[in-house]
This record gives structure tokens, sequence and C-alpha cells, in this order.
């Protein structure tokens, strides 16, 4: 059965969480436009999953999956090993910012903006890629019987465009607030949990379509064109 801790967490830790990275933002602001985009982002989360729960209320519940004859991640621990990289990012950098000096790291306003185009451009492809899976979609890593493999849009170019804008994003926030904790935080814990879903999830892909799904493969790279 689908772990039902990942749709709580989602529906009602994150979004006490989204409030607290508003605040953040709020007390950011004046001194630095990411706050702006912490802001924004606090104060639609709540509302955005609410929004997908009753959309699509398939992807918060646990279901028997070996019924329908789903593939999938038992016990969702590929979401767990990237939830600490993410948080530290989003949270340790605009704390840093606000009580921690790092002179040997720069906070010009330019910065700042290199940030938000940095982050902007991961949202982007974020929206894209989500836009392009439509109802394959899902917070929990599964294959549905049925299920097409989608190699339009951003899949033209990588096999997993999402958590590349995943992965932008979260550069965006440290290098906008100057964080070091944030910077070391995407080597140290958020690649290794992406790169260890990614091969989850694309030992699900190739056991669901088995020869397509290694063809696509072998001509389209996994995240970064030219090196993996």
């Amino acid at each position: 059965m689908t772990n039902r801790l990942v749709p709580f967490f989602l529906l009602v830790v994150a979004s006490a969480l989204a409030i607290c990275l508003a605040l953040l933002g709020l007390e950011t602001v004046r001194a630095n436009l990411l706050g702006w985009i912490l802001l924004g982002l606090g104060t639609a989360y709540p509302a955005g999953i609410l929004i997908d729960h009753h959309a699509h209320p398939e992807r918060y519940r646990g279901t028997a999956a070996e019924r329908r004859g789903d593939l999938e991640e038992r016990g969702d621990l590929s979401f767990w090993l990237i939830l600490p990289g993410f948080l530290t990012v989003f949270f340790a950098s605009p704390l840093e910012w606000l009580g921690l000096a790092a002179p040997w790291l720069p906070r010009p306003a330019i910065v700042q903006v290199v940030g938000i185009g940095i982050f902007m451009g991961g949202a982007g492809l974020v929206v894209w890629a989500r836009r392009s899976l439509r109802r394959s979609y899902s917070h929990h890593l599964a294959v549905r019987p049925g299920q097409v493999l989608v190699e339009t849009g951003p899949y033209r170019h990588v096999r997993h465009p999402a958590y590349g804008g995943l992965l932008l994003m979260a550069l965006g926030v440290a290098v906008g607030y100057s964080s070091a904790i944030g910077l070391a935080a995407i080597p140290v814990l958020l690649i290794p949990g992406l790169v260890f879903r990614i091969r989850r999830e694309e030992r699900l892909l190739t056991a669901r379509f088995g020869e397509v799904y290694a063809a696509y493969a072998r001509r389209t790279p996994r995240l970064l064109p030219g090196l993996w």
C-alpha cells in the first residue's frame, strides 16, 4: 500500500512549513529581492496543494497498487532522502542571510538578481515538465498500466527535467541569499538524494516499458546534456 505519510506531509506539514517560509521571505524582503520569491512561494503552496488534492485525489490517498498492477516504490524512501536537502537550502539560506555574517560571499544586488533568474528558470522548467506529463505526474514513484512514456516538451531533451528544475530553484535561492550553507547542501544533501530517486524511477520505467525506455535512454541524457 502506498505510504500515507507522504500525502499527510504534503497536505499538512508542508503547508505549515510553507507559511514559515513566507514569514522568512517577509522578514528578508526589505534587504533581499529573494524575499518576494519566498513570500510568493510560501503563500501560494497551501492553496495550490489543496486545489491539486481536489482535482487529483488519487495522488494523495493510499491505494492497493498491486491490485491495479502498478509498479511502485514501496515506502517512498527517495522522497524522504531528497527532503533534507530542499529544507536545508530553502530555510537555512534566508536564516543565514538574517543571522550570520558571510564575508567570503558577495552580497551585491546583482547576486540577488542572478538568484531570481536561476530560480525562475527552474520554476518554468518544472511547470513545463508537469504540463507535459499531465495525468502521469505523481508525488509517489509509480508507473500505472496503460501509462504512456512521455517524450515531448522538455522530455525531448532530458529524461528528468522536473528534477533539473527543482535543482535550479534550490540553486537560485542559495545564490540569491549568498548562502554558504545552502550552496554546500546542494552537493552534500540534495544531489545525492535526487540521483537516488532518479535511479529508482528509471528502474520502474525500464520494468514497465522495456526496450522502448532503453532506446529513449540511449538517445536522451538524464539531466545534463553531454554529462549525465
